[in-house]
C-alpha cells in the first residue's frame, strides 16, 4: 500500500472517530503468530534460548502496557481501548513439538509451562493481561497429535462462551456483533492427512460450515476466520480443493478478515485474494492478514553470541459498529520491532466499511 494511500485511510479513520461509533460500540482485539518458545536443548531444560527468552519477557511488558496507548496522527490517532477483549495467536505457541527423540519431549514440557504461564484462558490466569485464543501451528504438531493439541482442547473446555463440537480442537465465539472462528493449522476436509500432502486438517472445514450454519446463518454477521499456513502457501501444504472450499465460504458468508500466521512476514502485511491470486494490488477480495510473528527469536548456531528473528510483530484490530451501517468500519493496524522488542512502534493501517447488520443485543 502506498503511503498516499496510508494518509487518506488514516483519515477515513479520523473522520469516523468523529461521526461514527460511541465507544460501547467499538470492538478491540489483538493477533499476533508464532510466539514459538524455545528451551534450551537439555533433557532437564531450566531455561530459554537467550533470545527467546529476551523476546518472551519483552513481550508480555509490551502487551501489558498496549492498552489505552496513544495511536499516532497518520494511523488515525486516539488511543488503544482499554477493553482489549483478547489475543488471537495463530499457532506455533511453542518450537520443539514437530520433533522427537532425545531432549525434545523434555524441551516441549518445559516451552509449553512457559506459554500458558503467560498466555491464559482468561485476564487472571497468564502475564498478559486479556485472555488468549490460540491455535496450532506445525511447530505445535504437524499431524495435530501431540500433548500440545490435547492441552488446546483442554484449555477450549475451560473457555466462557466459545463453541466447539467434534474432537474439540476448533472453536468459535463472539465479540458482539464479530463471530471470530480458530480452525487450526488450515483449513481442510477431514480429520487426517491426505496422500502427497503434508498435514492433517483435522477436520476443521468441517467444523466451519456446521459452526457458520448454527451461529451466523443469515444473519450477515460480519466473520473472521484465524488458522496457521498463509492460504498462499503451496498446494502441498493447502492442498487445492480444499483452499476452494474455504473460498465459497468466504462467499456465501460476510467474512471480513483472514489471519494466519507461519511466515514470520516481519513487519505485518496484507494481501488480498479474489479467489484466483493473492495480490496487494487487488482492489476487491478478501483481506489475508501475517501478524508478523509475537516472539520467534533464537541464538544464531552460526554465529555464537547473536540472535536471528529478532523482528516481530502483533495486530490492534478494531470493528467500529456505528448506527446504521453507512460509518461501519473494520481497522487494522500493525505494530512491529526489530530489535527483539527492545524498541518497537507503530507501522501501518489498513481500514474500509464494512456493513455491520443490527442485531439483538
Amino acid at each position: 500500500m502506498s503511503q498516499i494511500r496510508e494518509l487518506s485511510i488514516a483519515a477515513c479513520v479520523c473522520m469516523t472517530a468523529i461521526t461514527g461509533a460511541a465507544a460501547d460500540d467499538r470492538v478491540a482485539f489483538l493477533v499476533g503468530g508464532d510466539p514459538q518458545y524455545l528451551a534450551e536443548k537439555s533433557d532437564e531444560p531450566s531455561r530459554l534460548d537467550p533470545y527467546s527468552e529476551q523476546a518472551s519477557v519483552r513481550m508480555v511488558q509490551v502487551l501489558k502496557q498496549f492498552a489505552g496507548r496513544t495511536i499516532p496522527k497518520r494511523l488515525g490517532a486516539g488511543k488503544v481501548s482499554k477493553n482489549i477483549r483478547g489475543l488471537i495467536v495463530t499457532g506455533d505457541l511453542i518450537d520443539s513439538a514437530d520433533k522427537n527423540g532425545g531432549s525434545y519431549p523434555a524441551m516441549q514440557r518445559f516451552e509449553w509451562e512457559r506459554f500458558i504461564s503467560d498466555f491464559g484462558v482468561t485476564a487472571r490466569d497468564g502475564r498478559i493481561p486479556f485472555p488468549a485464543f490460540e491455535l496450532h501451528g506445525n511447530h505445535d504438531g504437524p499431524q495435530g497429535e501431540t500433548f500440545v493439541i490435547e492441552e488446546i482442547i483442554r484449555r477450549n473446555r475451560q473457555r466462557k462462551g466459545v463453541h466447539y463440537k467434534g474432537n474439540g480442537l476448533h472453536y468459535s465465539w463472539d465479540w458482539g456483533p464479530l463471530h471470530c472462528v480458530n480452525l487450526g493449522i488450515f483449513v481442510g476436509k477431514g480429520e487426517l492427512r491426505r496422500e502427497d500432502h503434508h498435514y492433517s486438517p483435522r477436520a476443521s472445514f468441517d467444523f466451519l460450515t456446521n459452526d457458520l450454519a448454527t451461529h451466523v446463518g443469515k444473519s450477515g454477521r460480519p466473520v473472521i476466520l484465524s488458522f496457521h499456513l498463509h492460504p498462499n502457501c503451496p498446494e502441498y501444504d493447502w492442498p487445492k480443493e480444499d483452499l476452494a472450499a474455504l473460498w465459497d465460504i468466504t462467499q456465501a458468508y460476510n467474512v471480513i478478515a483472514l489471519f494466519h500466521g507461519h511466515t514470520h512476514g516481519s513487519p505485518p502485511k496484507r494481501l488480498r485474494w479474489d479467489g484466483k491470486e493473492f495480490s496487494t494490488r487487488l482492489e476487491n477480495g478478501v483481506d489475508v492478514f501475517d501478524p508478523d510473528d509475537l516472539a520467534a527469536a533464537k541464538s544464531d548456531r552460526r554465529n555464537p553470541g547473536q540472535g536471528v528473528g529478532l523482528r516481530h510483530g502483533f495486530l490492534y484490530v478494531e470493528l467500529i459498529d456505528s448506527p446504521g451501517t453507512e460509518h461501519d468500519r473494520f481497522v487494522v493496524r500493525s505494530y512491529a520491532t526489530k530489535d527483539n522488542w527492545a524498541t518497537h512502534d507503530w507501522d501501518k493501517i489498513w481500514s474500509k466499511h464494512i456493513a455491520v447488520p443490527d442485531l439483538p443485543r
